[in-house]
C-alpha cells in the first residue's frame, strides 16, 4: 500500500495568468480567484500576467473595483498588450508592472446604432455617456497626460509604450513576469 501524501502548504506568494476577453465568465473566473486566495492565511502576494483586448465595462469597473479591496499584495503585469476596459481593470491593483515590449490602449466608449430606431439611439447615447463619464474618472485618477494627449483621446485610441504607461503613471514600473523556477502557475 502506498503511503498517503501530505498535502503541500499553500506558499505565500502565487503567480497566475489571466488572458482573455472581460467578459462575464472572466470576471467570475477573476472573483473565484481572489475568493480562493483570500481565504488561504498563507498567501501574502499575487503575481497575476493579464493580457486583454477589453471587453464590458461594467465587468472591467466591477474588475478594478475588486482588485482595489483585495487582502493581500496584488502585482498585475502586462507581458503584452492591455487595451481598451482592461486597462481600467488594471489600474485597480495598487503595483502594476509593465514588460519592456508591452503596450496599452484606452479609447472612448464605442457601440453600434445598426438597425436601432432613434429611441433606441437616444438609450445608447445616454449609456455611452455615462460609461465615458465613469472611465474617464478612473482614469483622471490614475494617469496624467498633458491635454493635447486627452483630447487625442476624445476622437482615437490612443496607444502607450512600457515608457509613456510610466511617465502618465498607468504603470508603477518596468519589470518582466519571472515566476520562480519550479513554481506552479494558475491560469485563470
Amino acid at each position: 500500500m502506498a503511503a498517503p501524501t501530505t498535502p503541500q502548504p499553500t506558499p505565500a506568494e502565487v503567480y497566475g495568468i489571466f488572458a482573455g476577453m472581460v467578459d462575464s465568465a472572466a470576471t467570475k473566473k477573476i472573483a473565484d480567484a481572489i475568493a480562493v486566495a483570500s481565504s488561504s492565511p498563507t498567501i501574502k502576494r499575487v503575481h497575476l500576467a493579464f493580457q486583454s483586448n477589453g471587453g464590458g465595462i461594467g465587468e472591467g469597473i466591477f474588475i478594478y473595483n475588486l482588485f482595489r479591496t483585495v487582502p493581500f499584495d496584488l502585482i498585475l503585469y502586462n507581458i503584452g498588450t492591455v487595451s481598451s476596459i482592461a486597462v481600467i481593470a488594471y489600474l485597480g491593483a495598487k503595483t502594476r508592472k509593465v514588460g519592456a515590449h508591452a503596450a496599452f490602449m484606452i479609447h472612448r466608449t464605442q457601440t453600434t446604432t445598426q438597425a436601432a430606431n432613434t429611441q433606441t439611439i437616444k438609450s445608447f447615447t445616454n449609456a455611452a455617456i455615462i460609461a465615458d463619464n465613469r472611465t474617464e474618472a478612473i482614469l483622471r485618477a490614475h494617469i496624467t497626460m498633458p491635454n493635447d494627449k486627452w483630447a487625442h483621446f476624445d476622437h482615437n485610441d490612443l496607444w502607450f509604450s512600457a515608457e509613456d504607461a510610466i511617465s502618465s503613471g498607468l504603470a508603477t514600473e518596468v519589470a518582466e513576469f519571472c515566476p520562480p523556477a519550479g513554481m506552479q502557475l494558475f491560469s485563470l
